[in-house]
């Protein structure tokens, strides 16, 4: 079997037998890198699709997979890259992969038992290091979610070799790496105590006053937080002009650096916790890390109006016992976020000790869902935990927040989660907190919750929200009528009626009846229904872009044919299917809240999510009358999904 070396921590590296492959076409490349990931073992098809596409899968990902394999082939050899049943194996050994290489020593680096040969493994480790993984593979799966993982342990290797070299006073040869990675991470407080230590021991004294203040303003600007600690007495020790006294670092501050996942595939069996990794482990030590009583609600909307019913039931939700979490899910645009934040201000007196409040951005275009590490990360140090205490793995991380919440009284809003195994590592244990969830999803897998699902607004409350808005001296002489015709062609939607209110109220000529006629025709409401990036259809776009191929293609199949409402059997002879298949498909769409069930048996499509998915039928080809078995049969690209090829 030939030798394959492949570096994967910087841009691209290929060689077979020593000799230098060059590569050149994207989704190859991106193919290769993934397999590298898990080198001798079988990847499935559907894995490695998500990995090089995405979300933005060809129209028969599998063969365009087998072709990419070929050409791999072709370039490196025949027998590196086999096609196994149900995917696809590269033989190639893990000390071949510099990632997996790389994490292989950083495990052996944990477990020396010798200072000296701890350095050497950690040089070994880092020497490996050529810049941001994955750098030049067009695959936004590796970069958001095994370049993380890498990046973390590597700057985490960086402090622990920074620390063996203080040691004894001895100074540090990695000064410079870490004035290039404190820019890069600049929130990163563990990456600044090295630093400010580096420079006490080069005798940089200024340097040492500069960069704190760097740090503070930082900090202050995009947290409204103070450095850590173990920062400040640093900084004040070089106010007062006796260096020594900070500049070995401590031994409560020698952190061992983070192991692997235990699920990374070259993860070993049982992954201990070093001493210093987990949470504290006295009660005291606990209490003293909690910050007092944080407020971190966003500010209430200022227009908000009606909605008393759905108030009333979130409010009883809230007091009842013993529901820790309430998710508060609806289709996108229907006002969740913003009723669950008024609610959340009403009863904040009722959570002395903080109220806390994170965006996972779910579904926000151009960000990633939030990792519950990172969140975690987020709660922590809002609850005052310094960056150089907060453990690693995410399980020691919901551990200490745990902790830190037990019989505390503290509120938690949870925004726009994207699913149960997001949420899950973020609620307390205590009962006397309560969390707040809002979800285009129906988290239905998280035991113990209560959920209210948001509908529209009443056409009254639609009609209040709608003159706040706009102004009241704008809709002033306008025929009750005209204004509850311009709130039903926004289909009552809260986001909807907020975006047209704003058009009329920036367009000082206009008036509702001329808003009414722009709003009329069905193929120009979405346009209209736009302001700057806030858009009706890219809030309903998120929500189907979150959809797997098969949910897709059905919901556009059936809003295409343009229903009021339907039945399973009909879906089922839309889609040429069974009426059992159709049932499922149709759960599907209800659980993401793109379908409902005004009655049983019937399911409707929101009228703006009709409007959605028939546009996009359209774009798959016209009508799609006649083309049911086609559509499930084949799989069809998405809108905006490219024609196979290398790119």
């Amino acid at each position: 079997m030939p030798r394959l070396t492949v570096g994967v921590l910087g841009p691209l590296y290929v060689a077979v037998e020593g000799r230098p492959i060059r590569l050149t076409a994207g989704k190859p490349r991106a193919l290769l890198a993934a397999l590298a990931m898990s080198a001798g073992r079988v990847v499935s098809v559907e894995r490695l699709a998500e990995m090089v596409w995405c979300d933005r899968f060809p129209a028969n990902s599998r063969r365009s997979l087998q072709n990419y394999a070929a050409r791999l082939r072709s370039a490196m050899g025949d027998r590196l890259i086999e096609t196994c049943p149900g995917g696809l194996l590269l033989r190639a050994d893990a000390g071949d992969i510099d990632a997996l290489r790389f994490l292989r020593t950083l495990d052996r680096a944990a477990r020396a038992q010798d200072p000296d040969a701890e350095r050497g493994l950690l040089d070994e480790a880092l020497a490996l290091w050529r810049s941001e993984p994955f750098e030049d593979v067009d695959s936004p799966w590796l970069r958001e979610s095994e370049a993380p993982h890498l990046i973390e342990r590597h700057l985490a290797a960086l402090e622990r070799r920074v620390d063996l070299d203080l040691v004894g006073g001895r100074k540090s040869r990695f000064t410079a790496d870490l004035r290039r990675l404190t820019s890069r991470h600049p929130l990163r407080e563990s990456l600044w105590l090295r630093l400010l230590r580096a420079l006490v021991q080069d005798g940089r004294r200024a340097e040492v006053l500069d960069r704190y203040e760097e740090l503070r303003a930082r900090l202050a600007h995009e947290l409204g937080v103070d450095p850590d600690p173990a920062i400040q007495r640093l900084y004040a020790e070089q106010l007062a002009d006796h260096p020594k006294a900070y500049a070995e670092p401590r031994a409560d501050h020698l952190k061992a650096y983070p192991e692997p996942r235990a699920d990374h595939p070259h993860a070993p069996a049982v992954a201990g916790l070093s001493a210093t990794g987990g949470p504290p482990d006295r009660p005291t030590e606990v209490a003293s890390l909690f910050a007092t009583s944080p407020r971190r609600l966003p500010t209430a909307t200022a227009d908000f109006v009606g909605r008393e019913r759905d108030l009333a039931s979130l409010a009883a939700l809230v007091r009842a016992e013993p529901a820790t979490a309430i998710v508060v899910d609806g289709m996108a645009g229907v006002g969740k976020t913003t009723l669950v934040v008024h609610n959340a201000h009403q009863v904040a007196a009722r959570f002395p000790d903080g109220q806390l409040f994170i965006d996972l951005h779910g579904h926000t275009p151009g960000c990633a869902p939030v990792p519950p590490e990172d969140a975690l990360h987020r709660l922590l140090r809002t609850l005052g935990v310094p960056a150089d205490r907060i453990p690693p793995h995410v399980e020691d991380r919901a551990a200490l927040y745990r902790d830190l919440l037990a019989d505390r009284k503290v509120l938690l809003v949870l925004d726009d989660a994207v699913g149960e195994a997001q949420i899950r590592p973020l609620l307390p244990g205590s009962a006397s907190c309560r969390v707040l969830v809002t979800s285009r999803r129906r988290l239905t897998g998280l035991d113990g919750t209560r959920a209210l699902t948001l509908g529209v607004p009443s056409p009254a409350d639609a009609i209040a929200m709608f003159t706040r808005v706009a102004g009241p001296h704008r809709v002033a002489g306008t025929a009750a009528g005209t204004l509850a015709e311009t709130v039903t062609r926004c289909e009552l939607l809260p986001l909807a009626i907020r975006l047209a209110a704003t058009r009329l109220r920036s367009h000082p000529t206009w008036s509702v009846v001329r808003l009414l006629a722009r709003l009329t025709p069905a193929s120009r409401r979405l346009a209209e229904l736009a302001v700057g990036e806030r858009s009706v259809a890219v809030a309903i776009d998120m929500s189907y872009r979150s959809l797997p191929d098969r949910l897709q293609r059905a919901y556009r199949l059936l809003c295409g044919h343009g229903f009021k409402s339907f039945s399973a059997d009909q879906a089922a002879a839309l889609m040429g299917t069974d009426t059992m298949a159709a049932e499922r498909l149709l759960e599907g769409l209800m659980d993401v809240n793109l379908l409902q069930e005004p009655a049983p048996g019937r399911y409707a499509f929101h009228g703006l999510i009709r409007d959605h998915g028939a546009e996009l039928a359209m774009e798959e080809g016209g009508s799609p009358t006649g083309r049911a078995a086609p559509l499930l049969g084949l799989p069809c690209p998405p809108r905006g999904a490219l024609a196979e090829h290398d790119g």
